[in-house]
């Protein structure tokens, strides 16, 4: 199979070449004449550089937390790992366990990456709470079938429609049967919570097992993408696709360790140009002050992780159609496969677990205008808030400096809240 890292990185950097001459100043930096010029690091961020090629319990144990890896089995054969941080301080009161799934081409390194002092994951079990880190089939840490190799083009044939049907349900419920407890807290980013919404509208029986579901920037309605790097790959879908099926390639963006070592050559914190924090800008939009660029060149250690080709197609599908609904295979097999010469859309009604959902207004992958569409369509959203910074972008829900206090923090009282509830 090719390496589909080189196919994306010259997708990232066509949308690069599109808008060149462009600038993303960050609050560590000071903008001159289109430079990135380096003042000082953010002394809360607890990192050092071997972190980006440690693996997720590595770091959980190097700083100090306890950590449990998990085997899940799907329906459908899929070998999932999960990975479960204890409650560090026990509270009186008993705590509902709380998972919480990653986005695209991601893992469950998005909630620890940040260390200690800003991640989810380390805040959580500070405050009692069990933790349990999804990572989904075919990222980096869940790549394994019972029956199928990896490198088959069988393994690769599934969507955000089978991660939904399938693997959430098999990690909630291995998740309930541990801890002996009826229902849990979810917490998705970005496309942990596409795969919700098609769980909780497809399976609604999982309605009864969700306390209350906490949506970070969701990917359901996707209009208005500002993106000048997603909205190139949008735009020319159908040449992409046909490139990769003549390579035959079925993975999208698997980890690499080159990536890693690229981003050390080009994205040196100290450097005036880091074209690592220029490119997380355009594809998430530009925030001054948002990210430090250690940080930044730590994550490339754990992203991209790995996603199929046709779930990304599925994304753009959805994109072109407007419509939340399972995946396009044209008329004729459509037929065959649902029925009808069109697929069928999501029922979100079906949904009737609670829902709590935040956006950023900077966000250039989900426009603000989306998640409050989403609000309107589900039967109990609890709230819709904006993060109160006002440059919060896409990324920024799992990497931004300030994302602890003016999101993670904020989470806390309304989890406590449902806790008791329960």
């Amino acid at each position: 199979m090719v390496d589909a890292t080189w196919i994306g990185c010259c997708c990232l950097v066509g949308g690069l070449i599109l808008v060149s001459g462009g600038s993303v100043p960050v609050d560590e930096f000071e903008v001159s004449s289109n430079e990135l010029t380096f003042v000082k690091p953010n002394k809360w961020l607890k990192l050092e550089e071997d972190d980006a090629e440690l693996l997720v319990p590595e770091l959980v144990v190097k700083y100090g937390y306890k950590v449990e890896g998990h085997t899940v089995v799907t329906d459908d054969g899929y070998v999932l790992k999960m990975f479960r941080i204890p409650p560090r301080q026990q509270s009186i009161e008993k705590k509902l366990p709380v998972l919480l799934v990653h986005g695209v081409v991601a893992s469950s390194a998005d909630f620890v990456v940040s260390g200690p002092n800003i991640s989810l994951a380390y805040l959580l079990s500070d405050n009692g709470y069990d933790v349990w880190l999804a990572n989904v089939r075919g990222s980096r840490y869940s790549k394994e079938h019972t029956k199928l190799p990896v490198e088959s083009k069988e393994y690769w044939d599934f969507t955000w429609h089978e991660i939904g049907y399938y693997d959430l349900p098999a990690m909630i419920d291995h998740v309930l049967n541990a801890t002996n407890s009826n229902k849990l807290f979810y917490i998705g980013h970005s496309q942990g919570t596409t795969v919700y919404f098609v769980m909780s509208s497809s399976r609604p029986e999982y309605n009864d097992k969700i306390a209350l579901m906490t949506a970070l920037s969701p990917a359901v309605t996707l209009k208005h993408v500002r993106s000048p790097i997603l909205r190139f790959m949008l735009d020319n879908v159908d040449t992409i696709r046909k490139i990769l099926d003549a390579l035959k390639i079925y993975e999208f963006l698997p980890y690499n360790d080159a990536g890693l070592q690229i981003g050390r050559a080009l994205c040196q914190p100290e450097e005036k140009k880091n074209w690592c924090i220029l490119l997380f800008g355009l594809a998430a939009g530009p925030h001054p002050g948002g990210t430090d660029p250690r940080l930044v060149l730590s994550y490339l250690g754990h992203y991209p992780q790995g996603a199929s080709v046709k779930q990304m197609l599925h994304f753009a599908q959805v994109f072109q159609s407007n419509r939340f609904r399972q995946f396009d295979y044209g008329r004729k097999r459509n037929l065959q496969k649902y029925g009808r010469p069109e697929p069928p859309a999501y029922n979100l009604t079906a949904s009737t677990a609670p829902v709590l959902i935040y956006y950023g207004l900077n966000d250039w992958l989900i426009h603000p205008k989306n998640p409050r569409d989403l609000s309107r369509m589900l039967p109990r959203v609890i709230d819709t808030i904006a993060v109160s910074d006002r440059q919060f972008n896409h990324m920024d829900f799992v990497l931004a400096k300030n994302v602890r206090k003016v999101l993670y923090e904020k989470i806390l009282p309304t989890l406590d809240k449902y806790n008791r509830k329960c």
